[in-house]
């Protein structure tokens, strides 16, 4: 999946910008959800959108789109991963797992042990965020991860398309889930 997570382009930008991002994915049958812009995702071919834990409440979100499209949640704990379920979310993306400034406003890392009771609990996928590092792959898949979401390691890395094939590599080695 692709997520657009712009905030600060007003919605005429925004909406050509997910446009432009959907001709890249579209022939690949990567599916692109938008950030907390439930308009946009009716208004695009967007398969759904992502909400933050502050953001529109998960239920509302479903009245809006209906059941044919993806919605995801960012959740900061097994408990709030549980009950974004039981609002309808698709899936949950827990975090942070491990220290990463941009986590750092959401608390100390939440750790294995809280992504493997989330995994437990949960009967929606639950992707494992902050911190991710290849050689962390094995670690948060082996404790019940869906898999994970990656921002920084790809964005800061001296070839990003090294860094996504390492990472790839590293997630076929569980198959998909």
């Amino acid at each position: 999946m692709v997520q657009i997570r712009e905030r600060d382009l007003g919605s005429r930008e925004l909406l050509r910008f997910v446009e432009a991002v959907h001709r890249l994915t579209w022939p690949f049958h990567v599916p692109c959800l938008i950030n907390d812009r439930v308009d946009l995702v009716l208004a695009t071919r967007a398969a759904g959108v992502h909400l933050r834990s502050d953001s529109m409440p998960t239920k509302e979100a479903r009245k809006c789109l209906g059941a044919g499209y993806l919605i995801g949640k960012s959740v900061h704990s097994s408990e709030e991963a549980l009950q974004s379920e039981h609002e309808g979310a698709d899936f949950v993306v827990l975090g942070p797992v491990y220290e990463t400034p941009s986590k750092r406003q959401y608390g100390p890392p939440l750790g294995i042990r809280v992504l493997r009771e989330a995994g437990r609990h949960c009967t929606i996928p639950v992707y494992a965020i902050g911190g991710m590092t290849p050689a962390r792959v094995e670690n948060v898949m082996a404790a019940g991860a869906a898999g994970i979401a990656v921002v920084s390691s790809i964005f800061q890395a001296a070839s990003p398309r090294e860094a996504v094939t390492t990472y790839d590599t590293q997630l076929r080695k569980w198959g998909s889930r």
